[in-house]
C-alpha cells in the first residue's frame, strides 16, 4: 500500500503508485497519475489529467494541474505532464493545457521550480531547468535545456528561453534570449534588460568538446559582441563552412527569433500545436491530442 497521512481526500479513481508518499490534507482529483516514489508533501492539491512520473518532491502548499488563467479555455480534457526527479517547492502552481494551446502543459526531468513559481497553461520546460523563487511563466514559454531563470523574473507569453541560458533576477523577459548567454537588467528594473557576456556555467554543463566549445565561443562572439543587423551575422556564420551541431542549433535559433513578432518565435504557432509536442510528448499521447481537435 502507498504511503498515505490520515485527514486526505483522494479519489478512488486516481492511480497511485503504492511506493508513492502522500503527506496530510492532500487532496488528489480523479484524472491524476501519479509514479513511483513521487513524495507529496502537506497541503498539495493535484487535479484534472495530471500525470506525474517517478521520484519527485513535491513541497507544501502546491497547487498542480488546475484550470489555466486563459479566457479561451473552453474546460476541455487538457493534461499536465511532468517527469521524473523534480524537485517542487512550496506554493507553487502549474495549470493544465489549452484546448487552443496544444492541450499539454510539460515538465521534462531533474528540473527545480522554487518557491512560489507560476507556470501557466501550453508551457514546455525541458530537462536540468532551473527557476528560482517567485518565477512567473506566462502561457506558451518554452523554456529549453538546462536554462537557469533567477528570482521574481517574469516572462512574457510565447517567449522562449535557450539551452544553457541565464536570465538574471527580476528582469523582464520579453523576447526569445539565445542559448549560452546571460541576459539581465542591471539595478533590476533600472535600465533595459539586454545580453551581457556569455553563460559561463551553461557552457560548463553542456559537456561539450574542446573544439565543439571554442567554435561556440567564436560564433556567440560574432553574434553578441556588436549590434550590428542579426541577419547578416548569421548570413557570415553560414558561409564559413560546416558548422557544429551547436552552432548550427544556436543559428536556428536565431533565425527563428527573427521570423516570430516582436522577437518571438513561437507566436506563430497560436490556436495550434507547437512543434515541441513533437518533441517531447510521447506518441500515445500525441494522438489522443490529435483526435480531440
Amino acid at each position: 500500500m502507498a504511503d498515505v497521512k490520515v485527514l486526505c481526500e483522494i479519489s478512488p479513481e486516481a492511480q497511485i503508485h503504492p511506493q508513492c508518499r502522500i503527506g496530510r490534507w492532500c487532496v488528489i482529483g480523479p484524472g491524476v497519475r501519479i509514479g513511483e516514489g513521487t513524495k507529496l508533501s502537506s497541503r498539495v492539491t493535484v487535479m484534472g489529467q495530471t500525470i506525474i512520473g517517478t521520484d519527485n518532491v513535491i513541497d507544501t502548499g502546491s497547487v498542480l494541474g488546475g484550470e489555466p488563467q486563459d479566457l479561451k479555455y473552453r474546460g476541455g480534457n487538457t493534461y499536465l505532464l511532468i517527469g521524473d526527479r523534480n524537485r517542487i517547492g512550496h506554493n507553487v502552481t502549474i495549470n493544465v493545457g489549452t484546448e487552443c494551446g496544444g492541450w499539454v502543459t510539460y515538465l521534462g526531468s531533474d528540473i527545480v521550480l522554487g518557491d512560489a513559481c507560476h507556470v501557466a497553461h501550453d508551457c514546455y520546460i525541458a530537462d536540468g531547468a532551473r527557476l528560482g523563487p517567485k518565477v512567473l511563466l506566462a502561457g506558451h514559454i518554452v523554456v529549453q535545456r538546462g536554462a537557469v531563470i533567477e528570482s521574481m523574473t517574469g516572462v512574457h507569453h510565447f517567449a522562449r528561453i535557450g539551452r544553457y541560458a541565464r536570465v538574471g533576477p527580476r528582469t523582464p523577459v520579453r523576447r526569445d534570449i539565445p542559448p549560452f548567454v546571460n541576459y539581465y537588467s542591471n539595478n533590476y528594473y533600472c535600465d533595459t534588460p539586454m545580453i551581457r557576456g556569455l553563460h559561463e556555467a551553461g557552457i560548463a554543463a553542456a559537456g561539450l568538446g574542446d573544439q565543439d566549445e571554442a567554435e561556440l565561443r567564436k560564433a556567440l562572439s560574432a553574434l553578441f559582441e556588436n549590434e550590428s543587423a542579426m541577419k547578416t551575422k548569421l548570413e557570415q556564420l553560414q558561409r564559413r563552412g560546416p558548422l557544429s551541431p551547436d552552432v548550427e542549433d544556436l543559428c536556428r535559433f536565431c533565425r527563428e527569433s527573427l521570423l516570430g513578432r516582436f522577437g518571438r518565435y513561437r507566436e506563430q504557432f497560436r490556436d495550434q500545436i507547437p512543434p515541441e509536442a513533437e518533441q517531447y510528448l510521447p506518441a500515445d499521447l500525441l494522438r489522443t491530442i490529435r483526435g480531440q481537435i
